[in-house]
């Protein structure tokens, strides 16, 4: 039975957010073997269960050395293609890279070939978008909804300075995606996050009805009165004539009625 992954994204989405909440439906807790192909330096990751508003999830983080240069587009999809990675991760990855330079252009005034990407170019946010594109090749959904997405509000302060939240990049990324702001003032989705949700999502919605199969969390930095975490419901859907899904191993026989 094919299953669907809905992403809850009622505190936002971050490039760390997604790790950890993928890592978590993995049911692992050890994401080097998944990054053992990336061609790329001079960063460590730790992860840690840990709590956010009370719930326990995955915190991730990715922490680059102290010689980690912004790098162009060109040079980020280099990195990608001489990675040893599965195809749809990065076909994937490629392509939430494109969707942020096209971004970071339109904001900038410029085009993506010359945007040096500052935040984005990093190597916490390679390793944050390739990881997670590996991580949903290995969970291997057959389609990903995902929520409305909780922007946050405020500001942020960023390479260029002070800027509003959404950042301008953010903003852009999310054009025709449905957004809201709750919760103290704070980003709460970043331009890495939005990048991701725009390559993972089949489309946006709400939860569709089937079989839970499991959860997982990844949890944002800040611990926040509003549960900073990425909520993750791996199902397996109903069908959509009936209204009744197939059941796993906890129930017996292949549907369930009343």
């Amino acid at each position: 039975m094919k299953k669907t992954l809905y992403l809850n994204c009622y505190s936002g989405i971050s490039g760390d957010m997604t790790l950890g909440v993928l890592l978590d439906l993995l049911g692992r807790e050890d994401i080097e073997p998944f990054l053992a192909g990336l061609v790329l330096k001079n960063y460590e990751v730790s992860v840690s269960r840990s709590k956010r508003g009370g719930i326990t999830g995955l915190d991730v983080r990715v922490m680059p050395g102290e010689d980690h240069p912004h790098r162009g587009l060109a040079e980020i999809m280099e990195i990608i293609e001489k990675s040893s990675i599965g195809p749809g991760a990065a076909a994937r990855a490629s392509e939430a890279f494109r969707l942020l330079a096209e971004a970071e252009a339109a904001v900038h005034g410029t085009s993506p070939e010359k945007i040096h990407f500052h935040e984005v170019g990093a190597v916490d946010s390679i390793v944050d978008i390739v990881g997670a594109c590996i991580l949903l090749e290995a969970l291997d959904p057959a389609r990903v909804v995902i929520s409305s997405l909780n922007l946050g509000s405020g500001t942020v302060k960023c390479a260029h300075g002070e800027m509003p939240v959404p950042a301008p990049a953010t903003a852009k990324l999310l054009e025709g995606v449905p957004v809201f702001s709750r919760g103290e003032p704070m980003e709460r989705t970043t331009p890495t996050g939005a990048a991701l949700a725009r390559v993972f999502a089949s489309e946006f919605g709400t939860i569709p009805p089937g079989v839970i199969v499991r959860t997982g969390y990844g949890l944002g930095d800040a611990d926040t009165e509003l549960a900073n975490v990425l909520q993750g419901t791996l199902l397996e859907e109903a069908d959509l004539e009936t209204g009744d899904a197939h059941l796993g191993r906890r129930g017996e026989g292949r549907r369930h009625r009343h």
